[in-house]
């Protein structure tokens, strides 16, 4: 690939998701669509287990008498920190490290040496999520993506914190606090622990930092759901999922894939018209070629020897 594209691509606008070969070319690709899952389904711990919901008084407020409001309304707190909880989906996302001079014009320099700027180079990510370097990296327009889904869904997209066990405790809605509600009331409170509980969904361990996670996420909404097909029966309440159409700016596919894939993956490219960069992957680092053409030289050698 010529230095152009990668210099094109290296800004704050583009953003990568990984995934399964099959889920990309059966799904993603053909429905020009990514599927929210909800977070309670994480595998990190972290994000998936709720908080205990307890109540918790402290000091002179220990012994201190309430009444059935005041009851009601430390149940309310609770269970409105719960309903987010389980109602929170997501889709997530690489970035590139933004700071460096790459991308100016006047800066002369090359690829190589640079690899490490990008969202789609990252080793662990190819592992875990792109079916251990079998899989597909799709290169979004952020902007794109956000502005074609705004008036189906109420969007929270941001970047992803990564913090200390220590600081993940303070950020996380752990119980409601009897004491605070005495001081401030219920409508302070709640719209206090709604920003509490919401920007949590955002935080991860910083052992994940090396994923530079922008994350899109959504409340789940029953009647914002996609119908599917399952098994026969059309289900209407079950998937969300966020529209991709001409939001894809390019393909990177892995030199590990089997070729009938590469080839599903090319005529996606070709339909969308948008660059496929095929990953070959080396013993100590890895070479992006350009895969249209790649093939096109392949079959000229075909054509020159019938």
């Amino acid at each position: 690939m010529g230095l152009n594209f990668f210099k094109e691509i290296y800004n704050d606008d583009i953003i990568y998701h990984y995934t399964k070969s099959s889920i990309a070319i059966d799904y993603i690709l053909y429905n020009e669509e990514l599927k929210f899952g909800k977070r309670q389904y994480s595998i990190d711990p972290i994000e998936s287990l709720k908080a205990n919901g307890s109540v918790s008084f402290t000091g002179n407020y220990v012994d201190k008498e309430i009444d059935a409001k005041f009851s009601q309304e430390l149940d309310k707190l609770a269970k409105r920190v719960f309903e987010m909880e389980s109602a929170f989906s997501q889709i997530c996302f690489c970035k590139n490290n933004i700071g460096h001079d790459f991308a100016n014009k006047n800066y002369i320099t090359q690829f190589e040496g640079h690899e490490e700027l990008f969202g789609f180079t990252k080793p662990r990510m190819w592992e875990r999520y792109a079916d251990n370097y079998t899989g597909v990296c799709i290169a979004f327009s952020k902007k794109k993506i956000l502005e074609l889904n705004k008036k189906k869904y109420k969007l929270i997209s941001k970047n992803v914190e990564y913090l200390k066990y220590r600081e993940l405790n303070c950020r996380k809605v752990n119980n409601v606090s009897g004491n605070y509600l005495f001081k401030v009331g219920f409508e302070k409170y709640l719209e206090e622990i709604e920003k509490i509980a919401e920007s949590s969904f955002f935080c991860k361990h910083t052992d994940y930092i090396g994923e530079n996670e922008f994350r899109i996420g959504v409340y789940f909404d029953k009647n914002k759901c996609n119908v599917e097909e399952i098994k026969g029966e059309l289900i209407f309440d079950k998937t969300m999922m966020l529209d991709i159409k001409s939001c894809i700016q390019a393909i990177f596919i892995s030199s590990f894939s089997n070729e009938k894939q590469k080839r599903s993956f090319l005529e996606y490219a070709e339909k969308l018209n948008v660059p496929i960069i095929e990953m070959s992957w080396k013993h100590n680092s890895f070479e992006p070629i350009d895969y249209k053409e790649t093939v096109k030289l392949f079959e000229k050698f075909d054509d020159l020897n019938k």
